[in-house]
């Protein structure tokens, strides 16, 4: 068999060849961006009393923290709790480990802890908003509690 009759032959195949490789060099990326998941980001707690203060952060490292500040007293109060969390099919689960007490920008203690919140805590986040539904637990029975998070701009 000559070259020619080869190429002749073949040469649907390569003309097949060619076009496959143009097409997908051709073909835009259509990779989208990837967005950050809901919970992620810092919240302030809607409906507290006057004088007080709370903001949660959700980090991508899994991390979190929360910060509640009383202005009541004579003096600034703020607390830090720092830790992680896990997110698992619209439930979340905190796990508290240190907690930091400062007084008008003095820390005043820090002791590691372990503490969890939320506990059997689900989340919904809708237009910017986070609500938590968990369990607390005072001296004569579990309750079922909500609280409402504004997501703070960054």
């Amino acid at each position: 068999m000559n070259i020619a009759k080869l190429v002749k032959s073949h040469l649907s195949l390569v003309v097949l060849a060619v076009v496959l490789v143009s097409a997908s060099a051709c073909k835009k990326d259509k990779t989208q961006p990837v967005q950050k998941p809901a919970l992620q980001g810092d919240w302030k707690e809607l409906s507290l009393s006057a004088g007080m203060e709370r903001i949660i952060s959700f980090r991508s490292d899994k991390s979190f923290s929360m910060v509640v500040v009383n202005l009541v007293t004579p003096s600034v109060m703020m607390n830090t709790y720092t830790g992680t969390y896990t997110v698992t099919n619209g439930n979340v689960k905190v796990n508290i480990t240190e907690e930091k007490v400062t007084q008008d920008k003095v820390v005043v203690s820090t002791k590691a802890v372990n503490l969890t919140l939320y506990d059997n805590g689900t989340y919904t986040v809708e237009n910017n908003v986070l609500t938590l539904k968990y369990t607390t637990y005072p001296a004569d029975a579990p309750v079922n509690t909500e609280a409402k998070f504004k997501r703070l701009l960054e």
